[in-house]
């Protein structure tokens, strides 16, 4: 009988603990390198996520663009109905994602000045 007492009392400390991991992992501040190099937008646009790119080739109305990670983008001005003009070969830009819609989620584009 001492030993069931010792090993169900081992197993609910491992579970414990393992809820506690669990708990830690799903509701704690862990960031992977993806969300490192991004940050979300508090204040007034927390529905946004931004990345920044630095803009690798122009090809018309098409950018591409290559985050610092090696994440790549490509992006259309006609689709955003933004004027992107100002935005040349080798500029830094940060992209405008939404939270809520993960298909199309780009919403604009801002070059980054320094």
């Amino acid at each position: 009988m001492g030993k069931i007492r010792v090993k169900l009392t081992v197993l609910l400390v491992l579970a414990a603990v393992l809820a506690g991991g669990y708990y830690f992992l799903k509701n704690g501040n862990m960031q992977d390198a993806s969300t490192a190099l991004s940050q979300t937008v508090s204040s007034g646009e927390k529905d946004y996520t931004i990345h920044q790119y630095k803009i690798t080739k122009i090809d018309g109305t098409e950018y591409h663009g290559m985050a610092d990670n090696g994440t790549k983008i490509i992006f259309d001005a006609k689709k955003l109905d933004q004027d992107l003009s100002d935005i040349k070969e080798g500029d830094k830009v940060k992209a405008y994602f939404s939270n809520s819609n993960r298909i199309d989620g780009l919403i604009k584009v801002v070059k980054v000045t320094n």
